[in-house]
């Protein structure tokens, strides 16, 4: 009887396992192609894992990218920013530092290849002979190359260490070789240079270092940078490129264009423009003239270090632009925001904000760039540059140009209501600068 007792147990035990029994996961420790190490030999139990655009793996000082399949030869973008500078080098936290265009290829022998798309050329027709002749005679360079340390067992995702590449030289992702001329740079300081953190969200992967250089210029022998890098996935698809005409005043990016029918390769210059489309619910009323919100509204964030009584002008500024987008069939198509400061997964520096910063600087100025896909011309973002000493130059411009009509210009310190205005003037256009428009130069002669 105790027997069969024991047997029934075993038996219930048997079939509860069975019902339980999860499906079952690859071996971590399988075997591995030649010259890869166990895959928990590699990413161990300390690892820090963070999954967004690829997975990041932190094991002690080490980061690894984990890539899928899907993401090799899709071309992202790289902006590097300053986070913060010496001072007196001529640059601030928030200025751009370096922009290129990236991707990821397998190569040969268990590597994997990080390429820089250089473009420069495109043809008319992918399905043309001279489409063959551009392919089989262009070649992007291979700016880094990584061993395949090993893969994921249970998605097969490709793992690489990017850690050198951040904490050291890399032109793709560090200062230009043209900027540390210019900030009188010289060598890196490899044991003064460290990443201090990566971060990984749906379509970008946001990395901080800090870097240390020689330098000519520094009393102590030495300049350290503090730099953000954003590698933002572009669209698989580009948006429709929309050819530049003289008449009207874009930013443009220029590239040569070969077409079977033609006699002659051609110059060409796309926009730079922000890709504005009506949602899918609204096309048919788009079509009828009817106004319309964009699938994407274009947002500008104001830097919280901004003085807070600025701050309201700023934002009159940005929104100054909407009237203009109504007149291409959207509403609410742009608009000025406060910075949440409360919201910890944002970042100043992520390459999906545009930014208004504001900079502790006695130059008199403001700027508005742009970063944009180099294939089809559409701006992905934009950091407006922002000196406190651009108060001086407007109220200089104001006392010169309306002081004889108006008493209110007739002193070195504007009244802030006033100096809110031209503040909101300043602002208005810069962030023309930033949606694609120069100067109207014709309209200034006039």
């Amino acid at each position: 009887m105790k027997k069969l007792f024991i047997l029934l147990i075993m038996l219930a035990a048997g079939q509860h396992g069975f019902a339980q029994t999860p499906e079952k996961k690859a071996d971590s420790t399988s075997t591995q192609p030649k010259g890869m190490q166990p895959y928990n030999k590699v990413i161990t139990d300390k690892a820090k894992n963070k999954s967004g655009l690829f997975t990041i793996s932190q094991v002690d000082a080490k980061y690894y990218f984990q890539i899928p399949d899907s993401l090799f030869n899709r071309y992202m973008l790289v902006v590097t920013r300053f986070l913060s500078t010496p001072e007196g080098i001529g640059v601030f936290g928030g200025e751009k530092a370096n922009e290129q265009t990236i991707y990821f290829e397998k190569g040969i022998n268990n590597t994997v290849y990080l390429r820089s798309l250089q473009y420069r050329q495109d043809v008319r027709s992918a399905d043309s002979m001279l489409a063959k002749a551009l392919a089989g005679s262009s070649e992007n360079p291979i700016v880094a190359a990584f061993p395949i340390k090993t893969t994921n067992p249970d998605n097969q995702n490709v793992v690489i260490d990017v850690t050198d590449a951040f904490k050291k030289e890399n032109a793709m992702f560090s200062i230009g070789s043209k900027e540390k001329t210019e900030y009188k740079l010289t060598s890196l300081s490899d044991d003064k240079s460290f990443i201090e953190s990566m971060d990984t969200y749906p379509i970008n992967i946001e990395v901080k270092t800090t870097k240390t250089y020689t330098s000519t210029t520094s009393s102590s022998g030495g300049n350290t940078l503090r730099l953000n890098t954003s590698i933002v996935l572009l669209p698989k698809d580009p948006m429709r490129k929309r050819f530049f005409d003289e008449r009207v005043g874009y930013f443009a990016n220029k590239y040569v264009l070969f077409d079977d029918d033609e006699q002659r390769a051609q110059t060409k210059y796309i926009v730079q423009r922000y890709r504005l489309e009506p949602r899918d619910k609204d096309v048919k009323k788009y079509l009828k003239g009817e106004l319309v919100e964009p699938k994407k509204q274009i947002v500008y964030y104001i830097d919280p270090a901004t003085p807070k009584k600025w701050r309201p002008y700023l934002i009159a500024g940005i929104n100054d632009w909407q009237k203009a987008f109504e007149g291409a069939g959207f509403k609410n198509a742009i608009v000025g925001k406060e910075w949440p400061e409360n919201d910890k997964t944002m970042s100043l520096e992520d390459a999906r904000y545009s930014v208004v910063r504001y900079y502790a600087s006695e130059t008199p100025n403001a700027y508005g760039p742009r970063v944009s896909d180099p294939r089809s011309g559409e701006i992905i973002e934009s950091h407006v540059g922002w000196y406190h000493n651009v108060m001086k130059l407007v109220q200089r411009w104001y006392m010169i140009q309306a002081g004889p009509l108006d008493p209110k210009a007739r002193k070195m310190h504007l009244d802030d209501e006033l100096m809110g205005q031209l503040i909101r003037f300043v602002s208005s256009h810069e962030i023309g600068h930033t949606i694609g428009l120069r100067h109207n130069m014709g309209a200034s002669s006039a």
